[in-house]
Parts: structure tokens; C-alpha cells; sequence
């Protein structure tokens, strides 16, 4: 069974054997932590396969690392890398903040899911300057839907169908995890079918997750920001976005699919 360390800036790691990452991040955090509650963690895979994850309301950041076979040791490198990308601290919005509210209570109220799907991507382009955005269903047996667009091409893509585990929106789809990427262009996850079909360069790229209960509904996503990439603030502003959504889609019993 694989090992991983699991580990918090400031404290000593400790190892975990388990099946998978997420696996040991629910039996590694309380060995660091005791029996903190979170929330809503924020977790985003690096190309190394160390995961980052981060309590979205708290802002503590925790490092996954799985251990190399031969050694039983961290990468360092890989280590390195993370460390790099944990920054501990609470989500703030520059937004005015009782605006955005308003607008996440219309999301949690709106009368139909279909019209919650649109209401979350209209609210997360307009806090988080971006060229475009998509709003990516998780069906139960035709794949990934874009069932609402924003921007340039939105009529060549709304209604358009990937299979799962197809580009940054099935990765996210299938793993649970939050995506940002600023340099697509030299990202192998990139599909560029949809890039050619639409005549659209995509050139960054932030998606997040619609989960519940080890269910993915879908995500939302981003592309092309205007500041030139996605910060780690767009992605909590994105996750507060997400789990109002969330909670709309289970109070409407909608069909997701279990995260791989």
C-alpha cells in the first residue's frame, strides 16, 4: 500500500499508509491537528502529483506528498514545489463584500438548478475578471455537458459534450480538485480540440469543483483572467461560489458522479 506524508508549515510530518491522496489527508490531519473540523478544504494536484490543500475559511495549508518507493523518503523536490504554494491565510474579498453576499443568497434561492448553474458562473466572472466562462455538468450518462458560456464563443460551446476525464474540466470533474493553470499552452491536460473548433486561445485557466459527499455535480471554470493568471484569492472566491451551488443542486436532488 503506498505511503505518504502529510505535513502542515511548522510541525513534523507524519506518515500515512493508505489507499490514495485523499485517504490520507482524512487520517494525516488529525494526526497533526487532533480533531479539528474543516469545513471545505480547497485542494489543487501539482504536475509532481503533490497535492496542496487548503481549510478555504481558515486559510491553514496542508502538503500531501507521496513517498518515493525506493527510499520510503519525500521528494524534496517535489517538497519544495509545494511549500512554494502554501500561503496561510483567510479568504478576503476585495468585492464589495454585501453585494456578493446578495448575489450567493439569489444563487441559493433560485427557483430551478438549470437557472443555479447559470447564476454561479454569471457571479464568478463578474467577482473574478475573466475573457470567459463555463459552467460543465457532470451527467449521469453522456458525459460532461456545458450547460451555460460566457464570452466570446459561447454559442459554439453551450450545449457542447466531452467524455469524462477529457481536458482541465474532466480532470477536475473526476478528481475532485481544483485546478489553476497559467501556462495551458505547455500543460499536457489541455484538450486543444475545443481551442481549434472555436478559433479561442485559452491561456489560463482556474476550475473548482461542485462536490458534495464524494460527489461531483461538475465545475465551474475560468479562462483566460485579465490580470494574466488566476490567483489562489480567485480560487477561494470561486469556492464560496461552488458550495452555494452545491448546496442548491442536492436540495433539487440532482445526479452527480462519484469522485475516482
Amino acid at each position: 500500500m503506498p505511503l505518504f506524508s502529510v505535513m502542515r508549515r511548522g510541525q513534523s510530518p507524519v506518515t500515512v499508509q493508505a489507499d490514495n491522496w485523499i485517504v490520507a489527508m482524512g487520517e494525516g490531519i488529525p494526526m497533526l491537528d487532533g480533531n479539528v473540523t474543516i469545513e471545505r478544504l480547497a485542494c489543487e494536484m501539482l504536475q509532481n502529483g503533490t497535492v496542496v490543500a487548503r481549510d478555504v475559511l481558515t486559510g491553514i495549508g496542508y502538503i500531501i506528498l507521496p513517498m518515493t518507493d525506493s527510499t520510503k523518503e519525500p521528494n524534496v523536490e517535489a517538497l519544495h514545489e509545494a511549500v512554494e504554494c502554501v500561503v496561510e491565510v483567510p479568504i478576503e474579498l476585495d468585492a464589495d463584500e454585501e453585494n456578493f453576499d446578495l448575489a450567493l443568497k439569489q444563487l441559493k434561492e433560485s427557483s430551478q438548478a438549470t437557472d443555479a448553474w447559470e447564476l454561479a458562473i454569471e457571479l464568478l466572472c463578474a467577482e473574478v475578471p475573466s475573457e470567459a466562462g463555463t459552467a460543465v455538468q457532470a451527467t449521469p450518462s453522456a458525459g460532461l455537458l456545458f450547460c451555460a458560456v460566457i464570452g466570446p464563443q459561447a454559442t459554439k460551446l453551450r450545449d457542447l459534450r466531452l467524455p469524462y476525464g477529457v481536458g482541465f474540466v474532466g480532470m477536475c470533474v473526476s478528481s475532485g480538485m481544483a485546478l489553476r493553470v497559467s501556462n495551458v499552452g505547455h500543460d499536457q491536460r489541455h484538450y486543444v480540440a475545443v481551442d481549434e473548433a472555436t478559433g479561442f486561445e485559452t491561456r489560463s485557466v482556474l476550475c473548482a469543483p461542485v462536490l458534495a459527499d464524494g460527489v461531483c455535480f461538475g465545475c465551474l471554470e475560468l479562462i483566460n483572467a485579465e490580470s494574466g493568471r488566476f490567483s489562489r484569492h480567485d480560487e477561494d472566491v470561486a469556492q464560496r461560489v461552488v458550495a452555494l451551488l452545491s448546496e442548491r443542486l442536492v436540495q433539487a436532488g440532482a445526479e452527480g458522479r462519484p469522485i475516482s
